[in-house]
Formats: structure tokens, C-alpha cells, sequence
């Protein structure tokens, strides 16, 4: 077999195959008897990857996405389902505007691109149920995606590099993505091309040195091979390294994260600041990285610096923040809570309306309110009221009221701007809502949703703070009006 490259000289184009299945079958566990879905771009690595498949017999469809760049990419499109037809290989093409959606979610070209080609994979995968999107990501892949993610600042997640088998959950939450590949330089991939006959296409865009990934290819890599040929050869070992400690770390991490997570949804992730500051600092990050993940999985390449400003602003005490990514840290009561900011922030520790809308309660009924809390009112008798305990009594999610004037239902509903009212303790006197918050050292933004009890327009309770001068009790009543919050479970 000739020479095909000045590095490597001869190829042996069977262990190449060989590599490349056994890494399947080991790394990515993959079933045979079960479909794949193969991003075949018609580039060098993902067409070795399908001819490879195709003579052992897996079952697979090709799916190449059009991004609709270059002016040749719908001729390359049709050029790669003449191929895998002739293979007697299913093929799904598709053509999308890939300027159009950056423009439109405000993204660069590389990562529209990323976007645009996974969610199609995905959905491919989906439709033809498969086990598994493969993909031809090589070992000069890894080098590069090192190297990038060490000149960001990134951890010990981003210098493991690619992995073989990953779930990527902003795509799909389950189905994972396959990279039998790792092991296979692009030379290799390109002599196997040549080996096999097999025309592959270049893409010009490439050598284009505006993209970052291009100049790490072309400038930065080849200036470090100068200082050490065996560079790519360190590079792999290390990642194989940080990927054996990265998953020791993850079994830690995932029970870090269980003892301090609170509460996760699509608008909010909570975490105990207690357990989470009880963690060593390593821990720290590292559980704060996986809540910024829970809320925004598509963010990619956190780095160290957004991590580190992030601990240091809590370390402060810092109430609000920007995290970066569209996202914001609030930090108040012993609860850190991550919240889209473009959305009203959440405070789960705190007493909220599910909205600014008002709402009734009624006698012996629990009222919903937002994060799982409830309230609650009722009458009791001055007989039963002795019997409560002292503790209960002053429990601040407790109020006692004369219900001399009462009238039903009550109403339940925010602050409105500039309103007044006279607290207990303030006999003869009125202060803004406002105010009182700021006495109470309330948060702003939690003030917005903070429920407050009225009877005809007269304000009985700010939930969990304070009872209004008004209805205080007097001693001489037969019924006394309990209104209690309960905390979510």
C-alpha cells in the first residue's frame, strides 16, 4: 500500500475500520441490531465513517443538512444522496437558511450552524427511531476543541474534550450522539477516502480565518507542534486522563447537587445556600455550573471567569446579579436562586402570587399561591385560640385577628404604587407598603407578587410579616379569624 501522507507513511486501512467499530461497540455501546442516524456531511471524516458502517452491515440513515452558505451546497447535497443511493443506504436531506436563524436568535454563523445541523440530526433520529445520532468528529477535532476550550478559561469538563457517547439535552433529553471517531486522525480519514475511492468534498469556508476554530487549525496548533511535534499525542493522553477524572467528579457532583438542590423548573433553579456554601470550593463550582445547566442547557463553554465572578458576588452577599447568558443570581434568606432575566425573578422562599391578578379566599380552603405555598383562612373559637401554643401564636406564618368587621369572601392580591397602611404597632399613624418592605429588608423584586389579605378594601395581613393595627385582638372575642401560610413540602 503506498504512502499517502509525509507523517504517517502507510496506512493499514483495516485497523482503521477496526478502530472505528470497536469504538462503537466499547465506548458508544452501540446495538447493531438497532438503527443509527449518520450526519453525512460529504466531507472526508463523515464519508469514511459511512463506508465504514456500510461494509459492516449496520443499519443506518444518512442525513446531510444544507446550510445553505456556500453557492454549490445543493449540487454537494444531491452529489451525496447519488452516493449513499448507490450504497442502497436510506438518505434525508434538508436545506436551511442558516443566516437567517443567527440573524434571528442573535448567534454566531459556527454555533447557527451547530444548531441548525444537531436539531435536525435529532429529529431525523426521532422519526426513524433510532438509537443514536452518529457523528464524525475526529482525534484533530479533540485537539482543536482542547486548545479553545483552554484559551476560553474553561474546567476540567472542557479540557476532557469530545466525548464518545454524550446526551447533548438541549437537543433531546435521552437519545444520545455517538463519536466512534476519536481515535482517527483526518489524514487518516482523508487516505481511507482515497483508499476506497470514495470523492469527498472540501469545504472552502475552512481555511476562512475570520472563524475561530479555523485559526486554531490553521495558526495556532501548527505554532504548538512546532514547540512540540508530539503534541496531539499529549493532548490525547491528558484528555483520556481529565475524562477518567471528570467521571469520578460527576459521582460527587450529582450528590452534591441533590443535597442542595430546592426547587427546578422551566423559569427557576433554587439551591440551599447552607448546604451549597458547606461544599468544598471545587464543589461549589461545580454545582453551580450543573444549576446554570439545569436552567439553560443550550449554554455551552461556561467558563471560569463567569463561574468564579459568580461564587465571588455570593461570597459577598451580593442579592442580585448578572450570571451572564440571559440568566441572573438572586441570593436572599438563605436561598440562591437562578432565573431567566428576562423573566419576573422567582423567590421561592417567600410567600408569591402565581400572578398580579387578585384572587379570593374563602373560609376552610386552601388558596394556592406560587413554589407550592398555601393560604389559608379560618375561624376558631377564643376557647380553641387558649389552647395554641405560645410558639404558634408569634410564628410570623400565623395571624390572629378580631373579626368583628369581617366580611366574605376576602380578597387576596399585590401592592398597588403609593398605598398605605397602618401596621400593627403603629396606632394612629400610616406608612407606605413600600417602606414597610424596605423595614423589612424584602427584596424589591419580591415585593411585585407579595401577598396581601383585604376585607372590603381593608388590609388585613402582609402574609408572613404583619397584621394591620385594625383587626390586632382585643381580648373580649368569642371567634378569633386564624390566616396561616404553609410552606411547600
Amino acid at each position: 500500500m503506498q504512502p499517502l501522507h509525509p507523517k504517517t507513511g502507510c496506512y493499514n486501512f483495516v485497523v482503521i475500520s477496526e478502530r472505528i467499530l470497536s469504538s462503537l461497540l466499547r465506548d458508544c455501546l452501540w446495538k447493531p441490531e438497532l438503527p443509527l442516524v449518520v450526519g453525512v456531511s460529504g466531507g472526508a471524516d463523515s464519508l469514511s465513517l459511512a463506508h465504514c458502517l456500510k461494509e459492516a452491515g449496520a443499519r443506518f440513515t444518512a442525513a446531510h443538512l444544507d446550510h445553505g452558505l456556500r453557492p454549490s451546497s445543493a449540487a454537494e447535497a444531491e452529489e451525496v444522496g447519488m452516493l449513499m443511493t448507490s450504497w442502497q443506504v436510506p438518505y434525508i436531506s434538508q436545506r436551511v437558511d442558516v443566516l437567517a436563524f443567527a440573524r434571528e436568535h442573535k448567534l454566531g454563523l459556527e454555533e447557527a450552524a451547530r444548531q441548525c445541523r444537531y436539531r435536525f440530526l435529532f429529529q431525523v433520529a426521532q422519526e426513524i427511531k433510532a438509537q443514536a445520532v452518529v457523528v464524525g468528529h475526529t482525534a484533530d477535532d479533540q485537539v482543536e476543541t482542547i486548545v479553545m476550550h483552554f484559551i476560553r478559561g474553561a474546567g476540567i469538563n472542557g479540557l476532557r474534550g469530545i466525548q464518545a457517547r454524550a446526551v447533548l439535552a438541549e437537543f433531546h433529553p435521552s437519545l444520545p450522539i455517538f463519536r466512534p471517531m476519536l481515535g482517527v486522525s483526518r489524514a487518516e480519514t482523508e487516505a481511507y477516502c482515497q483508499e476506497h475511492q470514495l470523492t469527498y468534498i472540501v469545504d472552502e469556508s475552512n481555511a476562512d480565518a475570520r472563524f475561530f476554530r479555523n485559526r486554531m487549525r490553521h495558526q495556532i496548533i501548527p505554532a504548538l507542534e512546532a514547540a512540540n511535534p508530539a503534541f496531539r499525542r499529549v493532548i490525547a493522553r491528558s484528555a483520556r486522563v481529565l475524562q477518567a477524572d471528570a467521571e469520578l467528579l460527576a459521582d460527587l457532583e450529582r450528590q452534591a447537587l441533590r443535597g442542595c438542590l430546592r426547587e427546578q423548573s422551566d423559569r427557576c433553579v433554587t439551591l440551599d445556600a447552607l448546604a451549597f456554601f458547606a461544599l468544598a470550593e471545587g464543589l461549589q463550582r461545580r454545582v453551580l455550573l450543573q444549576a446554570v445547566l439545569l436552567l439553560r442547557p443550550q449554554l455551552r463553554d461556561v467558563g471560569l471567569e463567569a463561574l468564579e465572578r459568580a461564587l465571588d458576588n455570593l461570597r459577598e452577599n451580593q442579592i442580585r446579579f448578572d450570571f451572564g447568558g440571559n440568566l441572573e443570581i438572586l441570593y436572599h434568606q438563605g436561598v440562591i436562586t437562578l432565573t431567566p432575566k428576562d423573566s419576573r425573578p422567582v423567590f421561592p422562599q417567600y410567600p408569591q402570587l402565581p400572578s398580579g391578578e387578585r384572587l379570593t379566599l374563602n373560609l376552610d380552603e386552601a388558596l394556592p399561591l406560587a413554589h407550592g405555598w398555601e393560604l389559608r383562612a379560618q375561624l376558631i373559637s377564643a376557647k380553641a385560640f387558649k389552647k395554641i401554643s405560645a410558639q404558634d401564636r408569634r410564628s410570623p406564618e400565623h395571624a390572629w385577628l378580631n373579626p368583628a368587621d369581617l366580611s366574605l369572601p376576602l380578597e387576596v392580591r399585590p401592592a398597588r404604587p403609593g398605598e398605605r397602611w397602618s401596621p400593627l404597632g403603629m396606632p394612629g399613624k400610616t406608612q407606605k407598603l413600600s417602606d414597610f418592605f424596605v423595614n423589612q429588608k424584602i427584596p424589591q423584586p419580591a415585593r411585585a407578587l407579595w401577598p396581601l389579605v383585604f376585607c372590603e378594601g381593608s388590609l388585613l395581613w402582609v402574609a408572613g410579616l404583619r397584621i394591620a393595627q385594625a383587626w390586632r385582638l382585643t381580648g373580649d372575642e368569642q371567634e378569633i379569624l386564624h390566616l396561616s401560610l404553609k410552606k411547600p413540602a
